[in-house]
């Protein structure tokens, strides 16, 4: 059984910073290091103090960037820069947005707390692998802040849009949040104190298998930090605070669902065009694209166009390498091959997926690079547009670009229902969940109603 959870959440306090949009930041695992100065220049109770502080020369175990965010956050909640809400509340979430095509989409959700389960309880299921290091990282800043600055990002299934449509009587009423992030995507936040409302929200969740869409290495740090605080303390009762996380939830069948593609670069790397074209012939037709500097641009459009019309057909890749003047489009000849590569144990769906077929086929088989090195996190760098792959490969900082398809959501489902795991940044999720619209506090003398 899923258990969900109202809680007083702090808010930034309206009375103090009258323009919101100057304090909230994308989730910090997608901030590069110039974002993070900018964050960090544009508001001095910018949310990128908490969850992406800077490191120094001379930190050390008592001061270093988890300590510094401790403090800030102890003294912003003095200052009233954070405030509580009186009463335990859920908090609906509604994001528009603009795609590429320009169409417009909305994705409507609920932020509350989830009572933390193990992934073997049949009650919450990851699809992603994870990585080490994300997970160190958030755990310190967990013990030193004893918050939830983000809430992790969770799918359900209900054709009937129950909780939507309480979403939509909410949306006729002022939200505590009204602003328009850096990317242009317009982010609303109503605060939810009403025991009815709160009550149908926990009915619909309560018998529903809660898929986790982002936020993983979180979800494992919630984990990992219950299991600390449980060892810590005696005569628990189960409602203590470190029991629960922050999650935000939204319906699977919500039309404002996107998920974008994640293309592969790699760097530091001695990549061999000839040679790979030549070993992967044995698995890929391959046809060559040139391109000039005038028309690389629309060349590039339409390598994705096919990418696209066919995807359900045959599993393809773009690619670009550094100096080459053409794209190459790789078409898969047959799933079979992919059987005499991907371990027999993988269910039909993971076999099939194309990030799965990404890493063992191309990865792991034809360039020798594995996702269980030390050196993966440092060779291999994924973004989620066509033109940033590009302008990397002609910035000569990357050898190759691998552009993909991204994964459709009924991949997701079927993968997770035949019990599979996708390798790292299979899926990314558009758009991200803003960081700085509430805080969940992780005090253990408080108990979770």
């Amino acid at each position: 059984m899923a258990i969900i959870a109202p809680f007083r959440g702090y808010l930034y306090n309206k009375e103090k910073i009258s323009n919101l949009e100057l304090v909230v930041a994308p989730p910090y695992d997608v901030i590069n290091p110039d974002q993070q100065e900018a964050y960090y220049q544009k508001h001095p109770y910018n949310i990128i103090r908490l969850i992406l502080g800077k490191e120094e020369p001379d930190d050390n175990e008592r001061e270093n960037k988890y300590t510094r965010a401790a403090n800030f956050f102890t003294l912003w909640k003095k200052n009233n820069i954070l405030i509580r809400v009186p009463n335990p509340a859920i908090y609906f979430y509604v994001q528009t947005f603009k795609l590429s095509s320009e169409e417009t989409r909305t994705r409507k959700g609920v932020i509350c707390l989830f009572k933390l389960e193990e992934f073997s309880s049949g009650v919450i299921f990851p699809h992603e692998r994870t990585l080490s290091k994300p997970k160190v990282d958030r755990l310190n800043l967990t013990i030193a802040c004893k918050a939830n600055f983000n809430p992790i990002f969770s799918l359900y299934s209900d054709p009937n849009f129950t909780i939507e449509h309480k979403i939509d009587i909410w949306g006729k009423t002022t939200p505590y949040i009204d602003i328009v992030d850096d990317q242009g995507v317009s982010q609303k936040l109503w605060v939810v104190d009403d025991p009815a409302v709160i009550n149908e929200v926990k009915s619909v969740l309560k018998d529903k298998k809660i898929l986790i869409a982002d936020g993983h290495h979180r979800y494992e740090t919630a984990l990992n930090y219950q299991k600390i605080m449980q060892e810590k303390y005696a005569n628990l009762t189960g409602k203590e605070t470190f029991n629960y996380t922050l999650m935000y939830f939204t319906n699977m069948e919500d039309p404002g669902l996107v998920i974008l593609p994640t293309h592969r670069l790699l760097k530091e790397i001695k990549f061999d065009l000839d040679g790979f074209l030549k070993r992967a012939q044995l698995y890929f037709d391959i046809q060559t694209i040139p391109f000039t500097l005038e028309n690389e641009e629309q060349e590039r459009k339409k390598v994705l166009a096919k990418m696209q019309n066919e995807a359900r057909q045959r599993y393809l890749i773009g690619l670009i390498a550094k100096n080459s003047g053409s794209y190459f489009l790789l078409r898969l000849k047959g799933f079979e091959l992919v059987d005499r590569i991907i371990p027999a144990q993988k269910s039909e769906a993971l076999r099939q997926l194309d990030a799965n077929i990404m890493e063992h086929l191309v990865f792991n088989h034809l360039l020798g690079i594995s996702g269980s090195d030390s050196a993966w996190e440092d060779q291999v760098v994924f973004v989620h547009t066509d033109r940033e792959a590009m302008d990397l490969i002609k910035s000569g900082k990357f050898e190759v670009a691998f552009l993909v398809n991204p994964t459709r959501i009924e991949q997701v489902k079927e993968v997770v229902a035949q019990g599979g795991i996708m390798p790292q940044k299979s899926t990314y999720f558009f758009p991200k969940l803003l960081s700085g619209l509430v805080i969940n506090p992780l005090s253990p003398e408080e108990k979770v109603e």
